[in-house]
């Protein structure tokens, strides 16, 4: 009776606009012939008979529709890379007329056809109302690289001096696996997955509010590559660099009737090395301490992942199981030469060189379940959905030491810090989808998400007259976190004529709790709070297409975040969390207009505004006598508006040309006494620059420029790089061999300033040189995917920035 009346209301109000429209049209439903699936992203036209296009269209879930068309007769064709084009007989079009072409079956081609070469493949960016798609495939590396390397062809996308991805200047956002929350998180998450093993990357800027609302930027997904034909297939790859850099990873999959099971591991050590050069004077009770501190820091990014899994699909029935365990250890480290020189007054208290050494390691073994379960109610696709994830860390260890010597060899300073815990993960949803007309829908879900910490901080220190290291009592700190957010969200999507739109709203009750042994740091907060989203997209015909997307989202603090107790960097650098840091709030609005013209050109530009309530940065303070402390704030307000630029070309027959670019103002009204109000603007732009030097052999060479940055407290000087890579495909496209050289002109360095009224510091970085990457992919049963273009870089790899 509800679903009556829903399509009732629904029918009274479209209608007219429906019953307006006097105009022929066509229709149809485009699915795979051998797994009977909708098809997404083919191409739909429509010729006369001199094989003019008079209209076109785009497979969305499995369906297409042209609403205007003139009368006459035409005929219609169906096209996707991989599969043999459709092309219907001759039909006839007149006025108040829908031709309903029914269910289209698609057949790929037959694999014996090795000799005939594709040369166009899928749009590398594919839009749709609520993200952009990235097809993995259009990459270049893609058989060494991940993830990370599949969205550099994105713009305003930027890598760090540690390896960190940034979007649109900021790290804050979530990572999804096939549609569900990664067992790691961030940049971690991203590099664990091998660019070969990406089917594509979904990019959310304005997520919609059946999402979790963490993340100030966004949701990247990454969807995997299935397999759909029966029998045994699989994948391996492996890829090492001169700087030591090595990642492999290997999937095993069987396939019969209904079910589908996997087994598959994943191991890396991402490492950068960089030359670092900082030099700080800061001011303390009368004190001027000026220390240069020369030599070389490094990274290692250590996992190992080992995953299983079951899938069971058919009829009504859809069922995941899968198990994941492994370890990670994050590790960074520097080495190099100080001097120091203190005075007070114009009396010189100290003048001397001393040689460090520091270290910080976070290691962890984890192991996730995860279950998926999709119940169909009915043809129309009415569904329900329940899904769960529970990750345990039975080991964590955070540990940092510290080294200080003098030019004798003698120890002069020294810490060891250990942080040990153990942490619980939930995330569990349920939901209701509901049709209520063909392009219409409704859905319903609660979710639940809870993660806990339990562990203790000690930390000794050397004792010079007793020539060894002595605990801290005073310093030892057992803790215990919790976090659990209630969330029920509501979401409506359908589309009129050339509108489509989507609405939705989400609540979130959040409840944190800490305790820990610090006098007055305990902690129990309450928060309710709202989260709307809209989108809508209109289709303007000819291939233009206008959007409007707008979101509301938080930034939570993490345990890390709120530790009230001091951890050390190196002797010179110390850090602490924030009990009372709060959240951020971020308004994000976005237009975009995208243009399709002459088959493969694209254009597409995004103008953005996004403001945020209470930025959380760290802030650089003097400490003690050449000292300084990093603590955590709620630094004040800004806000960020911009435009992005994504541009390809066909140049030539044998060159294709892809062109990023984004400019965008920032400006940030401080709230914090130690930090002063700014505005800036910065721009990136990329050049990607794809060669076929034969069937089997493509060239990549990227040029890219980085802008200027600021920060509460100094600013970022720009920056520029260039990268070559050439990918090799033998044993008919079964084995590719990927070389790699980044940075070749050696032109990536990293100029930083800061300074307030009691500090000054610079730091200059450079990255190592060279860094070439060799990488060798092998598929088996299994499609491995011509590539065609793409970012090859994972950008500049500065290590030590933030020391």
């Amino acid at each position: 009776m509800t679903r009556f009346i829903i399509t009732l209301i629904m029918s009274v109000v479209f209608g007219a606009v429906y019953g307006q429209n006097g105009v022929p049209a066509v229709k149809g439903h485009v699915v795979d012939a051998a797994t009977g699936k909708d098809m997404e992203y083919a191409n739909v036209a429509v010729t006369d008979e001199k094989n003019n296009t008079v209209a076109s269209a785009v497979v969305e879930n499995g369906h297409f529709e042209i609403r205007k068309m003139r009368d006459g007769r035409f005929t219609l064709t169906i096209m996707l890379m991989g599969y043999r084009t459709y092309k219907s007989d001759p039909l006839e079009f007149r006025q108040g007329r829908t031709v309903d072409l029914g269910t289209i079956s698609m057949e790929m081609e037959e694999s014996s056809l090795d000799e005939v070469v594709v040369t166009r493949d899928r749009n590398k960016v594919v839009y749709k109302l609520d993200r952009r798609k990235i097809n993995a495939s259009s990459v270049l590396s893609a058989s060494g690289g991940t993830a990370v390397d599949v969205l550099k062809s994105t713009p305003s996308v930027r890598i760090d001096a540690d390896g960190n991805l940034s979007f649109r200047g900021s790290t804050g956002f979530l990572v999804y696996v096939n549609g569900k929350p990664s067992m790691l998180e961030g940049t971690q998450a991203l590099e664990q997955i091998a660019a070969a093993d990406i089917d594509e990357i979904e990019i959310m800027t304005t997520p919609s509010a059946r999402y979790k609302t963490d993340g100030d930027v966004g949701i990247i997904n990454i969807t995997t590559r299935r397999q759909t034909d029966g029998g045994v297939s699989g994948a391996a790859h492996v890829s090492g660099s001169t700087i030591g850099t090595w990642n492999t990873d290997a999937t095993v999959g069987w396939r019969s009737g209904a079910n589908h099971w996997y087994v598959g591991m994943a191991a890396s050590d991402i490492k950068g090395k960089s030359d670092f050069r900082q030099k700080k004077t800061t001011i303390v009770d009368d004190y001027t301490t000026t220390s240069d501190a020369d030599g070389t820091r490094h990274s290692d990014k250590i996992s190992y992942i080992g995953r299983a899994g079951w899938e069971y699909d058919k009829g009504a029935h859809r069922l995941q199981l899968e198990v994941q365990s492994g370890m990670t250890d994050n590790r960074r480290g520097g080495d190099m030469s100080y001097y120091e020189h203190r005075t007070k007054g114009d009396e010189v208290i100290n003048s001397n060189l001393y040689d460090s050494h520091d270290r910080y390691s976070n290691e962890k073994r984890l192991a996730q379940l995860a279950a998926d379960y999709v119940l169909k109610l009915n043809e129309r696709g009415d569904r329900i959905a329940v899904n769960g994830r529970l990750r345990y860390d039975w080991y964590a260890l955070e540990y940092t030491e510290s080294n200080m010597f003098d030019t004798s060899g003698a120890r002069y300073e020294g810490t060891r810090g250990y942080e040990k815990e153990h942490h619980w993960d939930f995330d569990g949803e349920a939901s209701y989808l509901l049709n209520y007309r063909k392009t219409g829908r409704m859905e319903l879900g609660y979710h639940y998400t809870s993660y806990s910490e339990h562990g203790a901080y000690n930390i000794k220190y050397w004792d010079r007259d007793l020539a060894d290291f002595v605990w801290q009592d005073d310093l030892h700190a057992p803790f215990f976190y919790r976090r659990q957010i209630h969330s029920l969200y509501a979401m409506l999507t359908d589309k009129v004529g050339r509108i489509e739109f989507d609405a939705g709203l989400r609540a979130d009750h959040t409840i944190d709790e800490l305790t820990i042994s610090v006098a007055g740091a305990d902690r129990y907060i309450k928060r309710l709070e709202l989260f709307p989203s809209a989108h809508v997209s209109y289709d303007a015909g000819r291939g233009n297409i206008f959007s409007l997307g707008y979101s509301y989202r938080t930034n939570r603090p993490g345990i890390w975040q709120l530790e009230p107790y001091i951890t050390y960097e190196d002797y010179y650098t110390k850090q602490i969390g924030n009990p009372d840091i709060n959240p951020e709030y971020i308004h994000t609005l976005e237009l975009g207009y995208r243009k399709t013209f002459a088959n493969e050109n694209s254009l597409s530009l995004t103008a953005f505004y996004r403001s945020r309530r209470g930025v959380m940065d760290k802030v650089r303070v003097p400490y003690e006598p050449g000292v300084t402390l990093d603590s955590l704030i709620n630094a004040g307000n800004d806000f960020t508006f911009g435009l992005e630029l994504n541009t390809r070309m066909k140049m030539l027959r044998w060159w294709d040309m892809t062109l990023n670019g984004s400019i965008f103002r920032y400006e940030f009204t401080s709230h914090y006494e130690g930090c002063t109000d700014a505005a800036n603007t910065s721009y990136s732009f990329s050049m990607i620059n794809n060669f076929n030097l034969g069937r089997d052999t493509r060239m990549q060479f990227d040029a890219n420029f980085v802008g200027p940055a600021i920060l509460t407290q100094g600013r970022e000087k720009a920056y520029c790089y260039f990268d070559l890579a050439v990918r090799r495909q033998l044993l008919h496209d079964r084995l590719a061999l990927s070389l790699v050289a980044h940075d070749v002109f050696r032109t990536a360095r990293y100029d930083n300033r800061r300074s307030t009224a009691t500090l000054m510091s610079s730091t200059y970085v450079r990255p190592r040189y060279p860094n070439i990457m060799l990488s060798v992919s092998y598929f088996f049963n299994a499609t491995g995917g011509k590539t065609q273009s793409g970012k090859v870089s994972s950008g500049a790899m500065f290590e030590g920035k933030d020391f």
